[in-house]
């Protein structure tokens, strides 16, 4: 049975757990089932951040540019070549659907990276220097946009790695815990107070085997 079940998720992907378990074939086989578990953990408090973020950031955007951002000109001059084929890719996808497209719809369609993206640096004229205390009232006086933008990056990639089943062995678990509640707390404290009691990433992550 061990042999098809390693069969199934393939030798190449099983040695890099059979390499942490010092080559312990039952060790290693649960941390395949810790890894998936504790990736499964994270699910909640990083689809917090994310809609969140995409929120605050969406009021930030209908302030300096108007309620259709999404198709203002002055807008789509600003952003970069990523930002512009992540909003061309949902346009698709949405016409396809024969779905309106309004705000709420490309909000909640575009993905996390779109978002992280538009914390960066080169957008801090148009729109940070006017709009960032506002969009995050929440965030301390002695942060910035870069700070919110190397954490929501940090907490993007993490998310991609569960996204792709990729090991997350080598991850610092706690540090990347903590940035999402922190993130999350900075974006509204009170969803941070609602969702770390039920959170059961710090007691899965105490129990790797």
């Amino acid at each position: 049975m061990v042999a098809q079940i390693i069969n199934t998720m393939s030798h190449c992907r099983f040695e890099t757990y059979l390499y942490a378990a010092g080559h312990d074939r039952d060790r290693a086989l649960n941390l395949y089932l810790w890894n998936a578990t504790i990736g499964g953990a994270f699910h909640l408090p990083i689809q917090a951040v994310e809609v969140a973020l995409r929120n605050r950031i969406n009021f930030a955007l209908v302030s300096e540019f108007g309620a259709n951002w999404w198709e203002n000109e002055r807008f789509l001059t600003k952003i970069d070549h990523e930002r512009t084929r992540d909003l061309n890719t949902v346009f698709a996808r949405l016409k396809r659907k024969d779905a309106d497209l309004d705000t709420n719809q490309i909000v909640a369609s575009l993905s996390f990276g779109f978002w992280v993206g538009m914390l960066q640096a080169r957008y801090n004229p148009p729109i940070w220097g006017a709009h960032f205390r506002a969009a995050f009232p929440q965030v301390p006086a002695t942060e910035t946009r870069n700070t919110l933008f190397r954490i929501a990056g940090r907490i993007a990639q993490f998310r991609n790695r569960i996204s792709h089943h990729e090991p997350l062995l080598k991850e610092n678990i706690s540090l990347l815990y903590g940035d999402i509640m922190q993130l999350l707390n900075w974006l509204c404290p009170d969803t941070a107070a609602w969702i770390r009691p039920v959170c059961e990433v710090p007691k899965i992550m105490r129990t790797k085997p």
